[in-house]
């Protein structure tokens, strides 16, 4: 575990991993709250699906009809639904956009709250998939998806 590390003299305040509807984290979330570390989401959209990284057998996420439709009940797109999702969850989440446009559209997720109904539809999703494995390191004895969290 995170705190049982030798040698660890300061609490982390924040944790960063991958978290996203499929992915959603649910035992990592609850001990970093239970312990006052902040979740900070990278991935929380998916990815690029550039095969020379990424698990291509996963499925796009912002195509996922849930998400579709809610987004289509707020006006929202699927990357928005995604991103407040996180937020509500109160995971920071770091969405990576090159795109002016697409910058803003992450920003405008906070005039609209998802109801529970909606929530436990996304948290639903969760297919405990990470895009992003970094295989090319999984023989390093410090390789962390080995373990449950």
């Amino acid at each position: 575990m995170i705190l049982n590390k030798p040698g660890l003299k300061h609490k982390p305040v924040s944790n960063q991993v991958e978290c996203h509807p499929y992915f959603t984290q649910p035992k990592l979330l609850e001990y970093c709250r239970q312990n006052d570390i902040v979740i900070v989401g990278y991935s929380p959209l998916g990815t690029s699906r550039d095969a020379s990284w990424v698990n291509l057998t996963c499925p796009p996420l912002l195509e996922d009809e849930v998400l579709v439709a809610i987004g289509k009940k707020y006006n929202k797109t699927t990357a928005q639904v995604a991103l407040r999702f996180n937020v509500q969850r109160g995971v920071v989440v770091i969405p990576k956009s090159f795109s002016p446009q697409r910058i803003k559209d992450n920003f405008q997720i906070f005039d609209f709250s998802l109801t529970e109904e909606e929530m436990k539809a996304i948290e639903g999703l969760n297919k405990n998939v990470r895009f992003v494995e970094l295989l090319m390191w999984s023989d390093h004895p410090e390789y962390p998806f080995h373990d449950d969290y």
